[in-house]
């Protein structure tokens, strides 16, 4: 192997590593968000409002520990009555009811907390990621995200069948010789057979594959994630959560139809190879033993 094709192999392979690095680092952050029982937290938040800048700001996702101690100081998450946690920093205890306020806002609010209202102390903060989910929940981030996506694959996949159905194979071609042997009428019998499959037969690559269920699997976890949050928080799921698991379900089901239908198409092609090879091994046989005669 030369340097030059050396050299370039490295560079592809080394691109593969960044590529799969970057990519791993922008999943991660939602990974947590969406499960944050990984990182040993309990939920996770998107901040709406600018109450606690600078440490927190609008679009930010907070990582929430319902198991963890609380003192002054600390940041927590809160049921204040109004339908959507409050997360703000506690600046005093008093009578066993936290005094918080938001970093921004120059009065502390105007009811304490009680311990039953803790949802949790924030653990840590995710950047930028809540404008990301923010936009998922809406109308156009349901059809970008899910939508779109399930009608370009089914569109590249009609593509790919049309592609298969248009490109026919040659007619076959007389051969020269005309009176031929069994083993050489047993060969062109199984290429004929093969070639009648092929015209029915679309490539699709493995790695392809792989890449949309890992994709759509991810997008069911999420949305079933999504909808088991709503049913116990407020015990109806949003239409945009439900839509997205149904897009996810469709998608991997799809995904698992085409490798379930292109492992039995590969068997079956196996099965009707080693029947081919049989007879043209039994006539060479026969040939050979008429031949010694």
């Amino acid at each position: 192997m030369s340097d030059s094709v050396r050299s370039k192999s490295f560079g592809r392979s080394v691109l593969t590593v960044l590529g799969v690095v970057v990519l791993v680092a922008l999943l991660v952050p939602f990974l947590v968000f969406a499960v944050p029982q990984t990182v040993g937290a309990d939920q996770g938040y998107v901040i709406l409002s600018g109450s606690m800048e600078p440490a927190v700001s609008p679009g930010d996702v907070v990582i929430v520990d319902a198991s963890a101690s609380v003192a002054v100081g600390d940041i927590i998450t809160f049921d204040d009555g109004n339908g959507v946690p409050t997360t703000h920093r506690v600046v005093d205890i008093v009578d066993g009811q936290y005094v918080t306020m938001g970093d921004a806002n120059q009065n502390p609010d105007s009811q304490p907390v009680s311990p039953d209202a803790v949802v949790g102390r924030v653990t840590f903060t995710i950047p930028l990621i809540g404008h990301v989910i923010l936009w998922v929940n809406t109308p156009t981030g349901y059809i970008g995200l899910v939508i779109l996506p399930l009608v370009l694959l089914v569109a590249n996949e009609l593509f790919a069948w049309a592609r298969g159905r248009t490109n026919e194979p040659e007619p076959e071609r007389k051969p020269a010789i005309r009176h031929v042997d069994d083993a050489t009428a047993a060969r062109q019998a199984a290429e004929k057979e093969a070639a009648e499959s092929a015209r029915e037969t679309v490539a699709v690559a493995v790695a392809d594959l792989k890449l949309t269920m890992l994709a759509m699997a991810g997008l069911v976890a999420y949305a079933a994630f999504n909808v088991y949050v709503e049913v116990t928080s407020v015990g109806v799921p949003d239409p945009v959560s439900v839509g997205a698991l149904t897009g996810g379900l469709l998608g991997l089901s799809f995904a698992i139809w085409v490798t379930v239908s292109a492992r039995r198409a590969a068997r079956s092609a196996n099965t009707r190879s080693g029947r081919g090879d049989s007879p043209r091994r039994a006539l060479a046989a026969d040939g050979g033993a008429e031949g010694d005669r």
